[in-house]
C-alpha cells in the first residue's frame, strides 16, 4: 500500500490544527473575541496558501492535468475541487470578519465560535476534494455538527435554540438517507469509490442500485435545500445568529452542489436519462414555490431564506445541462451568490439585533428610510438585492444569463422559460425592500448600530466583487470555462 501523501490534505489539516489552537487558547489566554477571530483568519490564510501550493503543483503537471490522489482516491485534488476550496475559504474568512463585532454585541462572545467555523470549513473542504462516498459522509458530518452548535450559539434566545434543535433533527434525518443509500450502492457496486460505482452503473446494475442513488440524492438535496427538502431552511435561517446564517447560506450550498456535481455529472454522466427528469421537475418546483412564498414574507432573514431556496432551483437548471456548459455556470453562479449572500446578511446583522425576548430590526418595516438614515448601508444593500434579482450591471444578472444560456444550449427550453419567469416574480420582493429603504416612512425607534471596520470591509469587498464581475467577468469565466473536464476526471 502506498504511503499517505499528507501534502494533499494540508489545507484541511491546517484548518483543523488552527481550530484546535483556538480551543486551547480560549481557557488559557482569556482574550476578547477579536483575538480569536484574527487567529482564525491566520489559519484560513495558511489553508489558502496550502491550497495555492496544490494548485501550482496540479497546474504544473502534464498538459492533461491529471488529478493528484492518495489513499485510493479518498483524497482527490483537481482544478474543480481547488477552485471550490478557494471559494469556501473566502466565504469563511468573510464570515469571521463579520462575526468579530457581532458576537460581543449579542452577548455571544465565545472563543470556541471561531474553532467551530474552522472545523466546519475543514469538513467542507474534505467533501469537495474526494471521489469516495465515505469521505463525503465524514466531511458532511464534521461541518454539520459544527453548524448545529453555531446555530444555537446565542443560548439566551429561545428561537436560536429551537432552530439548532430543528437543524439537528433534520440533519440526522438526511444523514440517515445518505448512509442507507451508500449501503445499497456498496452492496450492488462493491465499492464506495465514485469511479467504481460508475463502472458498476455501466454494467446494467439491479434496481436496488438506482434506489441507493436516489437515497443518496435525497440526503444531498436536504443540504442544498431544494423543495420538498427545504423545510428546515426558513426556521433555521430566521432563528440562527445572523452571522451564522450568512455563512450557512453561502458555504453549505457551495459544498453540497460541488458534491452533487461529482456524483451526478462525474459518476453518472452516462445515465442522464435516469436522473435528469427528476432534477428538472425538482428545479421547477423549487424556483416556483420558493419565489411565491417569498412574496408574503415581512422578515428580512426569512425572505432571504426563501430567496436562497429559489437560487438552489436556478443552480439545478445548470446541473441538468450538458457538462461543457453547466459546470462552469454553476461555479460562476456560486461565486456571485456567495458574495451577495454574505454581504446581505452582514447588513442585516448591522441593522437588526437580537435579545432574549425577540429580534428587532429584521422586520421589513424597520428598514423604512434606511437609505436616507444610513446611505452607505442602503446603497450596498441595493446592490445586493439588484444582483439577487438579476438586474444589470451586477454580477447576478450575468450569473443568471450564464445559467439560462447553458439551458438553451442544452435544449432545456422549459427550464429556461420557467427560470426567466421566476426571475421576474423574484424581482418584486427584492424591489420591495429597496422601496422600503428609500420611499418608506421611517419608524421611530432605535437607529442602526455603528458598523465595525471589519464589517464595512466585508460589505465593500462584496459590492466591489459583484460590480466587477458584472462588468468585467472575463477572468473568472476563463477559469470556470473548462472545469467540467476535471469533474469528469472522477471516472477517467
Amino acid at each position: 500500500m502506498d504511503a499517505f501523501n499528507f501534502q494533499l490534505a494540508l489545507p484541511v489539516i491546517a484548518l483543523a490544527a488552527y481550530a484546535l489552537l483556538v480551543l486551547v487558547a480560549v481557557p488559557l489566554v482569556r482574550a476578547r473575541s477579536p483575538f480569536y477571530g484574527w487567529l482564525a483568519l491566520v489559519g484560513i490564510a495558511v489553508a489558502g496558501w496550502c491550497n495555492w501550493r496544490l494548485w501550482s503543483v496540479w497546474s504544473g503537471e502534464a498538459v492533461a492535468r491529471r488529478p493528484l490522489e492518495t489513499a485510493h482516491g479518498m483524497v482527490h485534488i483537481d482544478g474543480f475541487g481547488l477552485v471550490v476550496s478557494f471559494l469556501l475559504l473566502a466565504v469563511t474568512a468573510l464570515s469571521v470578519l463579520v462575526s468579530m463585532r457581532f458576537l460581543p454585541r449579542e452577548d455571544a462572545d465565545h472563543g470556541e465560535f471561531y474553532a467551530l467555523m474552522l472545523f466546519s470549513a475543514a469538513g467542507m473542504l474534505t467533501m469537495v476534494n474526494t471521489r469516495h462516498l465515505m469521505m463525503i459522509l465524514i466531511g458532511l458530518e464534521v461541518f454539520s455538527v459544527a453548524l448545529y452548535v453555531l446555530t444555537g450559539l446565542t443560548r439566551g434566545r429561545a428561537r436560536s435554540v429551537e432552530s439548532a434543535l430543528k437543524y439537528f433533527l433534520l440533519g440526522a434525518f438526511s444523514s440517515g438517507f445518505l448512509v442507507y443509500g451508500m449501503a445499497l450502492l456498496y452492496g450492488t457496486a462493491g465499492s464506495l469509490d465514485l469511479a467504481a460505482i460508475a463502472d458498476a452503473a455501466a454494467d446494467g446494475p439491479p434496481r436496488m442500485f438506482w434506489i441507493g442513488l436516489g437515497l443518496v440524492l435525497i440526503g444531498l438535496f436536504f443540504k442544498v435545500a431544494v423543495v420538498p427538502f427545504h423545510q428546515w431552511v426558513p426556521d433555521v435561517y430566521t432563528g440562527a445568529p445572523t452571522n451564522v446564517t450568512g455563512f450557512m447560506a453561502a458555504a453549505t450550498k457551495t459544498a453540497a452542489f460541488a458534491v452533487l456535481m461529482r456524483v451526478l455529472i462525474g459518476a453518472f454522466g452516462d445515465h442522464r436519462d435516469v436522473w435528469v427528469p427528476l432534477v428538472t421537475w425538482i428545479a421547477i418546483l423549487t424556483m416556483t414555490l420558493a419565489n411565491l412564498v417569498a412574496l408574503a414574507q415581512v422578515n428580512i432573514k426569512r425572505l432571504l431564506a426563501f430567496s436562497s431556496i429559489a437560487h438552489a432551483g436556478y443552480l439545478l437548471i445548470a446541473l441538468v445541462c450538458l457538462p461543457q456548459a453547466g459546470v462552469g455556470a454553476i461555479v460562476f453562479y456560486l461565486t456571485i451568490y456567495a458574495l451577495m449572500t454574505i454581504g446581505a446578511f452582514a447588513i442585516a446583522a448591522a441593522v437588526g439585533r437580537g435579545d432574549a425576548t425577540g429580534e428587532r430590526g429584521y422586520d421589513i418595516y424597520a428598514w423604512n428610510g434606511l437609505g436616507w438614515k444610513r446611505p452607505a448601508l442602503g446603497a450596498a444593500m441595493t446592490v445586493f438585492l439588484l444582483s439577487m434579482a438579476g438586474i444589470p450591471p451586477t454580477g447576478g444578472f450575468l450569473a443568471k444569463y450564464v445559467i439560462f444560456q447553458a439551458a438553451v444550449e442544452s435544449k432545456q427550453h422549459l427550464l429556461a422559460v420557467v427560470g426567466v419567469l421566476n426571475a421576474v416574480v423574484a424581482a418584486y420582493y427584492y424591489l420591495r425592500v429597496i422601496v422600503a429603504m428609500y420611499m418608506g416612512d421611517p419608524e421611530e425607534g432605535e437607529e442602526p448600530l455603528p458598523v465595525s471596520p471589519a464589517t464595512a470591509a466585508v460589505v465593500a469587498f462584496a459590492v466591489a466583487g459583484i460590480l466587477i464581475l458584472g462588468i468585467a467577468p472575463g477572468g473568472l469565466l476563463a477559469v470556470v470555462s473548462e472545469l467540467y473536464t476535471y469533474v469528469l476526471t472522477v471516472v477517467l
